[in-house]
């Protein structure tokens, strides 16, 4: 894998030269790079302008002052988007993921390859693998990771003790932790007349996607030209989550307000499927014993998500130079684990002291089983053959929905949804590749 991406450096390395890519920056005539993040809270926010704060003096010898230019998460694409068609995005953004391709396929993103390329301080093998395999797609460095994320499950440890259970965690260090265990566990949890759930999720494509990989299915086929919705394994996975609302009832139906994040804090859920970035909430807010364990193995063996996303650089920028030089400090090991303490996301980057700064950032005390997650997750994969949007957003979600509300059987969606979803997917074509070489 690493070979694969050094090889990137070793083919454009003498791009670099060729376009004279160098600084224009002084002391005393700075290069303003403006640069954003999407954010859940205040205290978040603060944690990225203390960054932004320290490496703007940081490189103020370089004649580098950073703007940090926050934003909500509650429409942070819609308003990016905007600013990319207008030409005002900031010189650095960050995109999650499965935005990639589509910020890539309208041209949005500079590709920093040959800068990469020459600059002989950057080492790939810094930052754990699979974001970077997406961000090198088509030849190309579409930016770098800042953040990865692993799902596992929260759980309500007083519940589990009070129904005389063993914990996730200790059922996952015995080898039993599996989907029997996890249901038997979500069953003897609910209790109708005390208002509890055993068990509680997101109404969201990871969530959905957890059961549909972990009983051995797919989205789509390898290379996501067509969709593998139709499989008998998805259809289990999916007929599996069903199960939980509408046929065991161990779980409030997706969207409903008696099965958010807040009902967990309150009490009123024994597990709940989540990432790290609900950890913040749970820290301040419960009031009794909790912990995380890794996602229970499903038939199709043991799976989780890995989500991440990335510090972009703007194709319209007109200081690519100072932006990497700007990227490389954000990512930088010092900085990732400041964000790591808060618990919200895990580094990009390897380093240990990066690592060690999350997982000793407790509660919770197990936070081991976020990085333990890594080696066996499957990644969060821009789809380079269409619109994830349009595709999650506008077909698969909905369509879902209609299970998950009684209005039509798994295998009625089965028979359908590949028929809705595969004319909104295109053959595998060096789209990006084309891109990068403009």
């Amino acid at each position: 894998m690493y070979r694969k991406l050094l090889n990137l450096g070793i083919v454009t390395l003498t791009l670099a030269s060729t376009f004279g890519l160098t600084s224009t920056a002084s002391a005393a005539d700075p290069v303003v790079i403006r640069w954003r993040t999407r954010t859940d809270n205040a205290d978040e926010q603060a944690v990225y302008q203390k960054i932004s704060d320290s490496v703007s003096a940081q490189l103020a010898s370089q004649g580098i002052t950073l703007k940090y230019e926050p934003q909500p998460t509650q429409g942070y694409f819609d308003n990016l988007q905007t600013q990319v068609a207008s030409g005002t995005a900031p010189d650095i953004f960050w995109v999650a993921g499965a935005n990639t391709a589509d910020f890539v396929n309208k041209g949005a993103l500079y590709n920093l390859a040959p800068i990469a390329a020459a600059d002989k301080t950057f080492d790939v093998k810094a930052f754990y693998p699979p974001p970077l395999v997406e961000l090198t797609h088509g030849g190309a460095l579409w930016g770098l990771p800042r953040d990865i994320s692993t799902l596992v499950m929260y759980y309500n440890a007083d519940m589990f003790t009070e129904a005389g259970l063993q914990t996730p965690a200790e059922l996952a260090k015995a080898g039993k932790w599996d989907w029997a265990a996890f249901l038997n566990a979500a069953k003897k949890l609910t209790d109708p007349t005390a208002g509890t759930f055993g068990y509680s999720d997101g109404n969201w494509w990871g969530l959905t996607g957890y059961y549909i990989f972990g009983a051995g299915g797919s989205w789509f086929n390898k290379d996501s030209t067509a969709c593998a919705l139709n499989s008998d394994a998805a259809a289990k996975g999916i007929q599996f989550e069903n199960d939980l609302y509408n046929t065991y009832k161990v779980a409030p139906l997706p969207g409903a307000q008696t099965g958010t994040e807040a009902a967990f804090d309150q009490g009123k859920i024994g597990m709940f499927a989540n990432g790290p970035w609900f950890t913040p909430s749970v820290r301040q807010q419960a009031k009794f014993k909790w912990d995380v364990a890794e996602m229970p193995t499903g038939p199709g063996g043991k799976f989780t998500w890995l989500f991440w996303g990335a510090y972009d650089v703007s194709a319209k920028t007109a200081h690519p130079n100072e932006a990497w030089t700007v990227l490389k400090a954000l990512t930088a090991p010092e900085n990732q684990a400041l964000i790591a303490q808060a618990g919200t996301t895990l580094p990009s980057r390897n380093a240990q002291s990066a690592v060690d700064a999350f997982t000793k950032s407790t509660p919770p005390s197990n936070a081991q089983a976020f990085i333990d997650g890594i080696a066996y997750a499957g990644h969060e994969a821009p789809l380079w053959t269409g619109n994830f949007g349009d595709v999650d957003n506008n077909v698969i979600e909905p369509e879902l929905s209609n299970v998950f509300q009684g209005k039509e059987t798994v295998a009625q969606f089965s028979a359908t949804i590949c028929q809705k979803v595969d004319p909104l997917l295109k053959p595998a074509v060096a789209t990006a590749a084309a891109t990068a070489a403009k």
